[in-house]
């Protein structure tokens, strides 16, 4: 919960859930969770994804949970065994969310998708487009030339999200699963 989308998951979830819903964040490390700790209703957890031996234990009681797919070259292997703990743990409902950009699109998104949904457990997959944050980094280019250089066919529509809008998004779709 430490990344963009799961910190303004976590936001979310408690600005408007906290009366709701039980808040924890999963981190790698809780000691460099500073942040998150200093958000109301929220409890900080140590959960590593993919692990077997810990991660059930902090999932058994687990209504609703959010995997970001990592930004990592074994994405499909990490977010699709932490969806099996999630199952094992006893875990309700599981929404997974990938990004536009990296190892989130194209076959790795396919693997997991598919075996999410054949888990038997209610889910819900948001694919992202790129966040509109990313675009700072065409700064210069914008002040200096006026332009943005993109991989991006610009006769085809093309969309980007704010990075506290899909915050606000996943957090309602965990504290009404049964909408989505």
């Amino acid at each position: 919960a430490s990344g963009l989308i799961g910190s303004a998951t976590v936001l979310a979830l408690s600005a408007k859930y906290s009366d709701k819903v039980e808040i924890r964040a999963g981190v790698r490390n809780p000691d460099k969770a500073d942040k998150l700790k200093a958000i109301t209703g929220v409890t900080i957890v140590k959960a590593e994804m993919g692990e077997e031996v810990e991660l059930p234990k902090t999932l058994k009681g687990v209504d609703a949970l959010l995997i970001v797919a990592p930004g990592i070259e074994h994405q499909a292997p990490i977010s699709i065994k932490t969806a099996e703990v999630a199952k094992a743990a006893g875990v309700k409902f599981i929404a997974v969310i990938g990004g536009a950009t990296g190892p989130s699109i194209g076959a790795p998104m396919v693997e997991i998708v598919e075996a999410v949904s054949n888990l038997g457990v209610p889910y819900t997959i948001v694919q992202l487009p790129i966040f509109v944050e990313n675009y700072w980094a065409f700064k210069d280019t914008i002040v200096g030339q006026s332009s943005i250089f993109s991989p991006v066919d610009p006769t085809k529509p093309f969309a980007t999200v704010v990075v506290e809008d899909a915050g606000k998004a996943a957090a309602a779709i965990l504290a009404d699963p049964q909408k989505h």
